[in-house]
């Protein structure tokens, strides 16, 4: 009896043991047994796929011999597990991931934990190292790593990974005083391409130009795709003459490009602008942004030109240009312009009331007040004209709608409009409706245009002039007599006031030909019956010369200096903040 009862125990050890290996050869992850000598007994079929020996063949090995792991960063053979484990007889599990070489030569990145066999007197009958294989998913890590940092077109890195790259080699120029290049290149043939045979020819170009570049480059720079058709090149410790050289060695190789699409050849151009920095540079956005500039202007030049920044005149007037574009952009995304209101004095009594002509500053981004000569040519420039026209105009009409602020109240304002305004449709439909929906008098709003927009485009500024006339509106014809037209144009211009060029006011009492233009552009007024404005107004003797003159009106500082006007959003009332 006592027989039969060992046996069927050794049985029901046996089909546990069958089991375990059964369970073993089953999970996704390796498993290496040992003895107390740390030579291996047993591995799992992943741990055979991961190690590259057989169990076979492993058996009695030892376990560094067979199971060789370095760390994944520094590649320093790391000290064994095992034998530590064996040795205290704990679980021994260490963060981050390590690199399993195994007999072929292969690569697995792995991580595992070793823990002690013992009995049930607490010996150490061996070791079980659990190795869980994460190649694939430190692949995938690595894909999406790369597809982060890289244009997915070209291969070469993004704008993002090429600004971290710029900023590096920024920090170091601070530290160690260096000077590096940064070129920007421009395909100049890629519209051209997209149009007359399509996006994938276009992305085709941009691959083939990218394979050229880089193969120019070699190691000597960074190379990345930094916009559509736009590439940049950082050169480490480079001066302008090497830079150079390298901007002139791309387009010799690019002479010798051809590309071929459906049977067509076509050569291909770049422009090329270049700036160097150093220690005493500004951040990276300000140098792609010069390096952009530069780009531009060699555009302008024609085909494979090379322009560096700061060198040309031209350059440095467009990349201030750019900067301001930027800096109004900016500014009305945030709503950071305000109006100013200057008085606008009747010479006699019986002219009539003061008006105001509304001015608008821009705030800059460190608070102070940009004066409107700054930027209103740029935003002529670049058709922001009419949005800031819309801004004066409708924060004008909220103002006079309140009708809190004394020294408007009941008062005509004036408001300037540019050409572009003007001549835009939408622009002149967006007025009527501010003013229909205001509430306030048009009778009040006088509408000022410059004589040189006005002559630029007659038929457009007149069908504006009466549209806004049929409302009850009032124009005024500002900068008379700057031009050589101004009396053959009048007659067919219906204003009410002639605003003579503060050119010919400023030095009205020591210059005669300005006298006389003047005295000339006050007598047409009288006998027109239109209403005279001098501004520019800076003294007393030439105040008594104007009235002498018969001019109606007088502006300018020693009149009355600017004030900035603001609504108190609590109590809906208008508040003078300051004047300049």
């Amino acid at each position: 009896m006592k027989e039969k009862s060992l046996g069927a125990s050794q049985l029901s050890l046996a089909r546990d043991q069958e089991l375990a290996q059964v369970a073993l050869r089953a999970i996704d992850e390796g498993v290496i047994r040992t003895d107390a000598d740390g030579c291996i007994d047993y591995m799992n079929p992943v741990a055979e796929r991961l190690t590259g020996w057989t169990l076979q063949e492993a058996r009695g090995q030892p376990f560094d011999h067979i199971y060789p792991v370095v760390h994944e960063g520094t590649r320093q053979v790391r000290p064994s597990r095992v034998e530590r484990s064996l040795r205290e007889g704990r679980t021994i599990a260490q963060p981050g991931l390590w690199i399993l070489r195994n007999r072929e030569g292969e690569e697995f990145t792995i991580r595992d934990s070793v823990a002690p066999l013992v009995d049930q007197g607490d010996r150490v009958l061996g070791a079980v190292v659990v190795i869980r294989d994460l190649t694939r998913l430190r692949g995938l890590e690595q894909q999406m790593s790369y597809l982060t940092s890289h244009d997915t077109l070209t291969g070469l890195l993004n704008r993002q990974e090429l600004e971290i790259h710029l900023e590096v080699a920024l920090e170091g120029a601070r530290e160690r005083q260096l000077g590096h290049s940064l070129i920007y290149l421009d395909v100049v043939e890629l519209k051209l391409v997209n149009d007359a045979y399509g996006i994938v020819a276009g992305d085709e170009l941009l691959r083939q130009v990218a394979d050229l570049l880089q193969e120019a480059i070699g190691d000597l720079g960074t190379l990345g795709r930094v916009a559509g058709n736009d590439f940049a090149l950082l050169l480490e410790e480079c001066q302008e003459t090497e830079a150079r050289a390298m901007a002139r060695e791309i387009l010799r190789r690019l002479r010798d490009f051809r590309f071929t699409w459906g049977g067509h050849h076509l050569e291909i151009g770049l422009s090329i602008g270049l700036v160097t920095f150093d220690w005493q540079s500004e951040g990276v956005h300000e140098l792609l942004k010069q390096a952009d500039a530069a780009c531009h202007l060699a555009r302008q030049n024609g085909r494979n030109q090379i322009y560096t920044y700061g060198t040309d005149a031209a350059l440095s007037e467009r990349y201030g240009r750019l900067h301001w574009v930027q800096k109004i952009h900016r500014a009305l995304m945030q709503d950071r312009f305000c109006l100013y209101h200057q008085e606008i004095r009747p010479l006699r009594q019986e002219t009539g009331p003061s008006m105001h002509e509304m001015l608008v500053r821009m705030l800059d981004d460190d608070g102070s007040h940009v004066l409107p000569s700054s930027f209103i040519p740029i935003a002529e420039s670049h058709d922001l004209a009419p949005v800031l026209d819309r801004w004066v105009v409708r924060n004008t009409l909220r103002l006079l709608a309140l009708d809190t602020y004394e020294p408007l109240r009941g008062a005509p304002v004036t408001i300037n409009l540019s050409g572009q305004s003007l001549g835009d449709e939408a622009f002149r439909q967006d007025v009527m409706t501010y003013i229909e929906t205001s509430g306030v008098d048009p009778s009040r709003l006088y509408f000022e245009i410059t004589e040189t927009a006005a002559v630029a485009n007659l038929a457009r500024a007149l069908r504006f002039i009466e549209a806004l006339k049929a409302l009850g509106c009032r124009f005024i014809l500002d900068d008379f007599g700057s031009g050589f037209s101004s009396f053959a144009y009048l007659k067919n211009l219906p204003v009410e006031i002639l605003k003579i060029d503060g050119q010919f006011v400023r030095s009205v009492c020591n210059d005669p030909v300005h006298r006389a233009m003047v005295g000339a552009v006050s007598h047409i007024g009288q006998v027109m019956g239109l209403a005279t404005i001098a501004e520019w107004v800076e003294d007393d003797s030439t105040l008594d010369l104007l009235e002498d003159l018969g001019v109606d009106y007088v502006q300018g500082f020693h009149i009355h200096r600017p004030e900035w006007i603001v609504v108190d959003e609590a109590s809906d009332s208008v508040v003078v903040v300051a004047n300049g």
